[in-house]
């Protein structure tokens, strides 16, 4: 310990000589920000702090030193939390018998929690408080305690640590007098999946301590810290530190980039790499709408009595922004439009382009102005705006705010405006549309490694008979894969997921989906979608989903049902032997600050019966990042490593990487384990995904876009 201090006042007098006289180099085009620790999240080297990302973060990790190599994955969904989902690879074990994984090398699968418990004050240090390698099979199981202080250039941290943070044993526990179960830390390792909760805390506890130092005109954070863990050992290799010191440095290359360097433990170097990215809010101004020139009096009125000229030049304003115009009916007080399109993230900004260049074209005596903004090929609500107060909004002369106290957004309890307007684009059916584009297709966090991959070609199709009544095709084409698998399935229940070597082997060229779907609505605020066919690359079959959004509440309800067989492994039109029946009760809930709560309730693939919680939050950008746990009445030990199902997922609008609006999301889910319990049917076009945000709380929410 006395040496420890002793290193640490002479780093702090290096980094004091550093920067004794600054000038205009200090600055420094990226703010330095809270780096990754070697585990993925924010953290010094081997020991936490008390920082975090901001709010709407991810952050992809990879570290590397014999034998340990580290790929992470951290998220931090509020400024208080941050989750990482962490894969080591221990070079020097096997994984298992060679019969099983042949040589590949030991892989762990690991999930850390980090909460900020009090925010940092002018006097007090920030603390947070962390769990490391949870419900895992407990090889870096670790508690901790710390707080950091930021001292100008400075952070100073100082924590306490339990498992494998708290081998040094430098300290007593501060807990055994409240207990003694904390006197004594169980073994917690095993195939993963438990919460081993008695053993938090407890056994021999440690002191750390870290030290960082920003060096502004270099971009450059380095750091120092004191490290009580003693990693995980075995056999071939002794991993018995010389020195309890690791020193390092932290290189921010660009914003979304760091580059890292230690010497650690007096025996091994380490490098490391750190991509993160901040989807809080679009940084990327956007185009405003186009300038519309309003009509003179004259030729408004000339317009209001000669509808077709009206609904034609509607028609086309409409579509010079990519808006399409479904139905409209002029009244001589009023004007009604049902619109859809494919360009805007939100509901309200093509609702207001809509309304300002429709306004631009009507007459004095129109108040109203009607909007029906569709999703899915159906009308979601009838949004109702004063067309005086609209042009006073839109002028700069009143406020979103005052314009939604004289506006009506309620369900719809008639027929659809298209079929009953008095004005409806002529649509000729069948019609048919296609994309191509390459794909990516790939399993992660296996024996084999962590990453196995194929590059394909996708060409995917939709014949659209009727409205509402479609053909859905998607083919994928082989271009390249990394596919080399060695370890069969040996799960005790159907293979409805654990196949999957044999799926991505066999289907490299496949029919990943042919399906039919009808989608309607029956009575208010209720929606209906029947399928059948080809429904994901596992399994073929017929059903539907029904769901209760109701327009003016935060929740929803819904149920799904569907008769499914288990296709070949060549993804053809053939099928295997196991069918089985499917289905869920479904429950959504908005909590305050864009939280969502999903709740399903039923049977699974294999047969399971349990309930799956699914917690997310949606940001202003139209981020997503959200996370999923399922437990069914199957016992860990049919359910295999993990013990549940559980897992995480984010959304990103593509319109963040644009300088123009985008509708479009790319998704990303990580499941730790593919495994047959708790399956969901894959289901396209789920419900609560085309018309969970067309309620009134949503719409309020993105009221202000109207203007924009």
């Amino acid at each position: 310990m006395k040496k420890a201090c002793r290193f640490f006042k002479l780093f702090a007098l290096f980094c004091f000589s550093l920067n004794t006289f600054p000038n205009t180099d200090d600055y420094f085009l990226f703010p330095i920000k809270a780096s990754a620790s070697n585990y993925g999240n924010t953290g010094i080297l081997e020991t936490p702090n008390a920082r975090f990302m901001g709010p709407a973060s991810l952050r992809i990790h990879f570290s590397s030193s014999y034998p340990n190599e580290y790929t992470a994955l951290t998220a931090t969904p509020f400024d208080w939390f941050e989750a990482t989902y962490r894969y080591t690879e221990i070079k020097n074990e096997k994984y298992g018998q060679s019969f099983y994984s042949g040589n590949q090398s030991l892989k762990d699968k690991g999930f850390d929690i980090k909460i900020l418990a009090i925010e940092e004050k002018s006097l007090f240090p920030a603390v947070a408080i962390g769990l490391r390698d949870i419900a895992g099979t407990g090889l870096f199981s670790s508690e901790y305690i710390v707080g950091t202080k930021k001292l100008d250039n400075f952070d100073l941290s100082l924590g306490l640590g339990w498992g494998v943070l708290g081998s040094a044993d430098n300290i007593s526990n501060p807990f055994n007098n409240l207990h003694d179960s904390f006197k004594k830390r169980d073994a917690d390792q095993g195939q993963g999946g438990n919460f081993a909760i008695k053993s938090w805390f407890s056994g021999e506890t440690s002191l750390f301590a870290g030290l960082e130092y920003d060096l502004k005109r270099y971009g450059l954070r380095l750091k120092l810290e004191y490290d009580t863990s003693k990693p995980f050992e075995n056999g071939k290799v002794s991993l018995k530190p010389k020195t309890d010191l690791n020193a390092g440095v932290s290189y921010h290359l660009y914003d979304w980039l760091d580059l890292g360097l230690s010497y650690e433990r007096g025996n091994q170097f380490r490098v490391s790499f750190s991509l993160t990215g901040d989807f809080f809010r679009d940084t990327i101004p956007k185009p405003g709408p186009k300038n519309v020139i309003k009509l003179d009096q004259d030729l408004r009125e000339k317009a209001s009595k000669n509808k077709q000229i009206f609904y034609q030049s509607l028609n086309r304003s409409l579509r010079d922004e990519s808006i399409y115009l479904q139905a409209a009916t002029y009244d001589e007080d009023k004007l009604e439009i049902s619109i859809a399109t494919n360009r805007f993230f939100s509901t309200t900004r093509p609702v207001g382009r809509s309304a300002r260049i429709a306004s631009a074209l009507l007459s004095d005596s129109v108040e109203e102005i009607i909007v029906r903004p569709m999703n899915g090929d159906m009308e979601t609500s009838r949004i109702t705006l004063n067309k005086k107060e609209f042009e006073d909004a839109d002028q700069y002369e009143g406020s979103a705010a005052e314009l939604y106290l004289k506006s009506k957004v309620e369900s719809l309890s008639h027929l659809p405006l298209y079929e009953s307007a008095e004005f409806q684009p002529t649509v000729d059916f069948p019609e048919f549309r296609w994309t191509m584009s390459p794909g990516l297709k790939h399993q992660i966090g296996g024996p084999e490694g962590f990453y196995l991959g194929q590059l394909y070609w996708r060409t995917d199709t939709s014949l659209k008979f009727a409205r509402n009544l479609t053909l859905y095709t998607s083919i994928g084409l082989n271009i390249y894969d990394t596919f080399d698998f060695a370890n069969p399935s040996f799960s005790d229940i159907p293979h409805v997921r654990s196949d999957i070597q044999e799926y991505l082997d066999e289907g490299k060229n496949n029919i990943a989906r042919m399906q039919l779907e009808y989608m309607f609505s029956p009575v208010k605020d209720v929606y209906v979608r029947a399928d059948l066919g080809l429904l994901e690359e596992m399994f073929g079959g017929l059903g539907g989903q029904v769901l209760y959004r109701p327009i003016k509440k935060r929740y929803a309800f819904g149920m799904s049902l569907h008769k499914v067989r288990q296709r070949d492994y060549d993804q053809r039109f053939s099928f295997r032997d196991y069918e089985t029946t499917t289905g869920h009760l479904e429950f959504y809930a908005e909590l305050p600050n864009d939280v969502y709560l999903q709740t399903y309730f039923g049977k699974y693939l294999a047969g399971d019966k349990g309930i799956t919680l699914d917690l997310s939050r949606r940001y202003e950008s139209g981020f997503v990042l959200g996370i999923f746990a399922t437990k069914t009445n199957l016992s860990a030990e049919e359910f295999g490593e993990g013990s549940f199902d559980k897992g995480f997922y984010f959304s990103i609008p593509t319109q963040l990487f644009y300088p123009d609006f985008r509708s479009g999301v790319i998704s990303f889910g990580l499941h730790p384990l593919t495994k047959d319990g708790g399956a969901f049917l894959s289901q396209q076009n789920q419900l609560f995904g085309i018309f969970g945000e067309t309620n009134q709380h949503s719409i309020l929410r993105d009221w202000d876009y109207l203007l924009d």
